[in-house]
C-alpha cells in the first residue's frame, strides 16, 4: 500500500511543531499537546487511504466538525482520509474534502482546526509507531 501507514497505535505529531501531539482537551476538541494520546489507526480502505482514528486514552473516535471547522471526539467511527506524497508526512481530512487538519501555532494545547491546506508544514502530520 503505497504512501499509506499500516494499522496500529501511534502518537500523531505536527510537522511544523514536532513537539505537539494530538490530544483531547477537556471540551472534547483536539489540540496540539506536549504529551499526546495514543491513537489507534484502523485502516478501512487501503486504496483510498481511509481510516478511523480511535483515541485509546479517552475511548473516543476522532472526526471533523465541518460547521465549527474543528477536530472533535465522537462515540462512533468517523471516516478520515490520509493524503501523502512521500508516505511520511500526511494531510488528514474528511474523505474527498479540501479542508485539512492544521495546527496554527506552537502553544501547548492550541486547537487543531480545519482549513484549506496552507503552503506550510503546519498542515502535515507524522505517525510515530508506539508498538
Amino acid at each position: 500500500m503505497s504512501n499509506m501507514i499500516p494499522p496500529g497505535n501511534y502518537r500523531i505529531a505536527n510537522v511544523r511543531y514536532p513537539n505537539r501531539y494530538v490530544c483531547m482537551s477537556e471540551n472534547k476538541e483536539f489540540v496540539g499537546n506536549d504529551a499526546g494520546n495514543i491513537i489507534q489507526v484502523i485502516v478501512t480502505d487501503q486504496v483510498q487511504h481511509l481510516v478511523n482514528l480511535f483515541d485509546t486514552v479517552t475511548s473516543v473516535y476522532i472526526g471533523v466538525d465541518k460547521e465549527d471547522n474543528k477536530v472533535k471526539s465522537y462515540p462512533a467511527p468517523r471516516v478520515l482520509q490520509l493524503s501523502s506524497n512521500d508516505g511520511k508526512k500526511f494531510e488528514i481530512h474528511a474523505k474527498d474534502e479540501n479542508n485539512v487538519w492544521v495546527l496554527n501555532n506552537d502553544g501547548n494545547r492550541a486547537y487543531i482546526v480545519l482549513e484549506p491546506a496552507p503552503d506550510s508544514d503546519k498542515k502535515y502530520w507524522t505517525f510515530e509507531n508506539v508498538e
